[in-house]
């Protein structure tokens, strides 16, 4: 399989070893990329995961890097991770090995190419109360930290670059609005702490920025796919709900 693992990060050097990197203990270094931001992020964990290659963006923020990612990868399969994650859980709320992450891998992208679709992830939470013993093809949210694209002839589906966060929404609705289908492996989840922790492509914002960003950002996705979504207005806040009996 032409996969690569890519992993958007900044300023985790040095932690990243003890979290999403030491999931990957059993892969090959060779499927795995780093992607930062500049050459003083390079120098940095050039020190810290020297076996890994390191690429360097030239680009601020988590949306240019991910357009970065799926516009520049050379393999088929591309399996994007953030670089803080803890674990991942099954149904029976067990930490999955760095094995049966491989499995997991490679039943994720077959079981999408036989959905004759092109992407697929995990739940975006640890809590396995809510898990289900299947996979759903339904539209439902595909969260960025942990999400598989097949890069086929066709150029992958770019994020506008008028998006700053919720980035993951938004590929989660265009795809299912291309191919009919999204893949959620709903027996698995992530254990993983947002916007907590140093380092980390949000640090670029203050919660302040964050919230106005994310209010912005709704906004324009609900403009453009109101048939898949509706918004929720909170006290502080604007949020999501993706319409699960949508089609295509």
């Amino acid at each position: 399989m032409s996969l690569e693992i890519a992993i958007p990060t900044y300023n985790r050097h040095l932690t990243i070893n003890d979290k999403t990197l030491k999931l990957l203990e059993k892969f090959n270094k060779k499927q795995v990329k780093l992607y930062v931001e500049d050459l003083d992020q390079y120098e940095q964990y050039k020190k810290t995961c020297e076996d890994y290659d390191i690429v360097v963006t030239q680009t601020e923020g988590i949306v240019e890097k991910r357009n970065y990612i799926m516009s520049k990868t050379e393999s088929k399969y591309l399996l994007m991770l953030d670089d803080d994650i803890i674990n991942i859980k099954n149904i029976d709320g067990n930490n999955i090995t760095s094995d049966e992450l491989k499995e997991l891998i490679l039943l994720g992208f077959k079981t999408t190419v036989e959905n004759n679709c092109r992407l697929w992830g995990i739940n975006g939470y640890s809590n396995n109360y809510f898990f289900k013993d299947q996979y759903s093809t339904n539209l439902k949210f595909i969260i960025g930290c942990f999400c598989g694209i097949i890069i086929n002839d066709n150029r992958p589906i770019l994020i506008p670059e008028d998006l700053t966060v919720l980035e993951d929404y938004y590929l989660s609705i265009k795809y299912f609005q291309e191919d009919g289908k999204i893949i959620r492996f709903n027996q698995f989840g992530i254990q993983q702490k947002y916007f907590t922790g140093d380092g980390g492509l949000q640090s670029h914002y203050s919660k302040d920025e964050r919230v106005a960003e994310q209010n912005r950002c709704i906004t324009y996705i609900h403009q453009r796919f109101h048939k898949y979504c509706s918004i929720i207005k909170k006290k502080d806040c604007l949020d999501f709900r993706l319409n699960h009996r949508a089609r295509r």
